[in-house]
């Protein structure tokens, strides 16, 4: 059985420079007040997920929160 992406949102500390968006699955990049960054978007399954969280370690920026959307709320 075939599973459909689920929808993240990925805060993080610090500003993620867009040209990183390519690197990070396409995610989408979106700079907020207090030099935060919001990732969002599909992944593919928890590998991805992972990954994901491991490129941003990598990076050292630190995690805020990660959280599933909602079908009814991704936009």
């Amino acid at each position: 059985m075939m599973m459909k992406p689920m929808h993240y949102r990925i805060h993080i500390q610090g500003y993620l420079d867009l040209e990183w968006q390519d690197w990070l699955h396409g995610l989408t990049i979106t700079h907020c007040e207090e030099r935060e960054t919001v990732l969002s978007g599909p992944l593919a399954d928890q590998a991805a997920l992972h990954g994901i969280l491991t490129q941003l370690y990598d990076l050292g920026l630190p995690l805020l929160a990660v959280n599933t959307v909602p079908p009814d709320d991704q936009s």
